[in-house]
């Protein structure tokens, strides 16, 4: 099973293939788990530097690198030849992995003086539900 969604299959010559991808299926294809264990562990050793770290501007800095990593990791995963970039995943998939960042606290709640971790859930929760529901144009 490849990265890139699938949403619709063209059959010919009576063989089945794989159908559409199903709302599990899009759901684990959106999720950039790679970048989220990357901000897991690189957050945890940030947070567990001590004091002399300077710690928030190490966490931006981490955001950002993770936010690249996401976009090419998931455009280079999602690349098929004779097929448009799936710039919807992409997209996807980045904001996918903001939500997990503000959801874990992160430089987010450091900088947000009314951040609450409540709000991180909900969005974290809202946001995973909803993505699945979205069917790229792209095929």
């Amino acid at each position: 099973m490849g990265r890139r969604i699938i949403s619709e299959q063209l059959q010919s010559g009576g063989q089945k293939g794989p159908g559409p991808d199903g709302y599990a299926d899009r759901l684990m294809k959106y999720i950039p788990t790679e970048a989220v264990g990357f901000w897991l562990a690189v957050s945890g050793i940030i947070q567990g530097g001590g004091p002399q770290v300077p710690q928030l501007g190490l966490l931006w800095l981490f955001f950002v690198i993770g936010l690249v990593f996401t976009f090419l990791w998931i455009r280079r995963q999602t690349k098929k030849p004779g097929k448009p970039i799936a710039w919807t995943q992409i997209l996807i998939s980045c904001g996918a992995f903001i939500v997990w960042v503000v959801a874990t606290g992160g430089p987010v709640a450091a900088t947000w003086a009314g951040y609450q971790p409540l709000y991180g859930s909900l969005l974290l929760i809202t946001y995973t539900t909803a993505i699945a529901f979205v069917v790229p144009p792209e095929n």
